[in-house]
């Protein structure tokens, strides 16, 4: 798929379109885009692809996660909102960097019983052995580790060795509250998060991040991840 590609919900559609479950087994999606004057959609949901910049303008379509969409100007529109080149017409989406990034991804998918998904900036890498934890590496000795079982209650101790929790928030995953703590060390950015993201699926991630640029870079994964909805029961 080249950056001029568009995929769009049916016009006049109001909200993000329903992204289509992941594979049930892990793979990596290239960005579909790999030039630096470009946005990427980073919302799981998708954001809206509108004709003005104004969410009182009408709605095009639906650009899903992981498009990169070609730049027209280098900076945002007055209000937060970034013009872009569609595959046939020109149009605007949010700047909000909760939704989208200039930043240029590739989509990790992993299996199981529910499929889930979560991008991860270029200069990144994962591996995984078998079914056990991903382990997301980057710049600077970054590490983010994503375990994944049926119940909280079948994953491994969140706390790092040796340490000491020093704040606890709470933090929205995919429609999900859960609880980030954070654990004193001068030296590195840690943090653990644990949530139960569906019946047959709880997550725990942790986090050894650079002790300046952590905190972000934690917050981009966790607004990347992606959790296919749980089936619907017959009638």
């Amino acid at each position: 798929m080249g950056t001029t590609s568009l995929v769009l919900a049916s016009c006049g559609s109001a909200g993000p379109a329903t992204p289509t479950p992941g594979q049930l087994t892990p793979r990596i999606t290239p960005s579909p885009s790999t030039a630096s004057s470009a946005v990427t959609v980073i919302a799981p949901l998708g954001v809206n692809f509108r004709s003005a910049p104004s969410t009182s303008a009408s709605v095009v379509g639906v650009i899903p996660q992981g498009i990169s969409l070609p730049l027209v100007s280098p900076k945002p529109a007055a209000g937060g909102w970034w013009k872009v080149q569609g595959a046939t017409q020109v149009g605007w989406i949010t700047s909000d960097p909760q939704y989208t990034s200039t930043l240029m991804f590739q989509i990790f998918e992993g299996g199981g019983n529910v499929p889930w998904s979560v991008m991860y900036p270029d200069g990144w890498t994962f591996d995984q052995q078998s079914s056990g934890p991903v382990v997301f590496s980057g710049p600077q000795g970054a590490t983010l580790t994503f375990y994944t079982g049926p119940s909280t209650a079948q994953l491994p101790a969140a706390a790092p060795t040796g340490s000491s929790q020093s704040a606890d928030t709470s933090v929205e995953v995919y429609g999900t509250t859960a609880s980030l703590v954070r654990y004193t060390d001068s030296a590195a950015y840690k943090a653990s998060l644990e949530f139960q993201a569906q019946p047959a699926l709880a997550l725990l991630i942790e986090a050894d991040l650079p002790p300046k640029s952590g905190a972000a870079i934690f917050k981009l994964f966790l607004e990347t991840i992606f959790i296919t909805p749980a089936a619907t029961p017959s009638p």
